[in-house]
């Protein structure tokens, strides 16, 4: 999933930082998301600088703390509410106050995740479905104390 969502964004203009814990992970997502790409140009269904300028946008990060200027992070770990409670945990302390922190989960509770957060108000899900490049839609879910 989160293969899918970087490539979404990177096709859409957005600079996309990526990190993965387990290493080497994030720069094949990064190399598929290119090879994907570079079938569609293929085809003639993307031009071949727009391929390069989206793979261009993804940027592979290899801690959290790069994650610090961002406005906006969606989590696509697995599907374990402790997991996500620690990474926003840690996320917390990372990124600027404003910065909003999206989980990808399509069956977590997002105030149960937002409860580990200092600030739960900037805490929301952002459902993507599968496949991510291929279904146009996401699912934009509130908890409790999300803000408006």
């Amino acid at each position: 999933m989160g293969r899918g969502i970087a490539q979404v964004l990177a096709q859409s203009g957005v600079r996309a930082l990526v990190f993965d814990a387990q290493p080497g992970a994030a720069q094949k997502g990064r190399a598929a998301i290119g090879d994907a790409l570079g079938k569609l140009a293929e085809k003639g269904r993307l031009k071949p600088a727009d391929v390069d300028a989206a793979v261009g946008r993804i940027e592979v990060v290899d801690k959290l703390e790069r994650f610090s200027p961002c406005h906006f992070v969606v989590e696509a770990i697995i599907e374990d509410l402790g997991a996500k409670r620690a990474l926003f945990s840690q996320l917390e302390g990372i990124v600027a106050e404003g910065c909003v922190l999206a989980s990808n989960t399509s069956s977590l509770s997002v105030t149960e995740m937002a409860a580990a957060c200092k600030r739960p108000e900037r805490v929301a899900g952002y459902h993507f479905f599968n496949p991510v490049p291929v279904m146009k839609i996401v699912e934009v879910v509130d908890g409790v104390l999300t803000a408006p």
